[in-house]
């Protein structure tokens, strides 16, 4: 199963959120896993290292999920010198969206987990598709239009109209109820 499926295809857009627990070493391909996926929650414990040029490799199929997670001048450094860091480095870059202890790792990891079962499944999965499509996109008139061309399409679909009049009458929105 090659990595280019695995990261592209299966993690990276995948119409629902993912989210990496991390805990103990991650190295190689493993740092790509964590980078490909939406969030990340690690335990302080956590190490991460881009390990491919001590063996020769360089670390080419993870390189775009990498490179958007924790950005140029830590890839030039973490890349060439394979350099463990920690999971406290992983959130200053990036890499990662929260650290936490070992022992809390699972009610962080729950709590981001509930706080995504609260948002409407489809916004959920525009919005997906809408951050994969403005990320490296400069501002320019051609994306202003697209983004309100999404803004438009959201408010058109069931949850969307669903969502708009449940705020308005001040009540849970019908997939919350239940």
């Amino acid at each position: 199963f090659p990595y280019t499926t695995l990261f592209r295809s299966v993690i990276a857009t995948c119409p629902k959120p993912t989210v990496a627990r991390v805990q103990g070493d991650v190295y190689a391909g493993g740092t790509g896993l964590v980078a490909a996926c939406d969030m990340a929650v690690a335990a302080d414990s956590a190490h991460f290292c881009v390990s491919e040029v001590k063996i020769g490799l360089i670390p080419a199929t993870i390189s775009p999920y990498l490179i958007r997670a924790m950005g140029v001048r830590a890839a030039q450094r973490y890349w060439l010198t394979a350099e463990r860091f920690s999971a406290s480095d992983a959130l200053g870059m990036g890499l990662v969206s929260q650290v936490t202890s070992m022992e809390a790792l699972d009610a962080a990891v729950d709590a981001l987990c509930k706080a995504l079962c609260s948002a409407s499944p489809s916004a959920v999965r525009l919005t997906k598709r809408l951050i994969d499509s403005v990320a490296a996109a400069p501002i320019t008139p051609p994306l202003i239009a697209h983004t309100v061309q999404e803004i438009a399409v959201a408010r058109t679909t069931p949850e969307g109209r669903e969502g708009v009049a449940a705020f308005l009458q001040k009540r849970k929105a019908n997939w919350l109820a239940g």
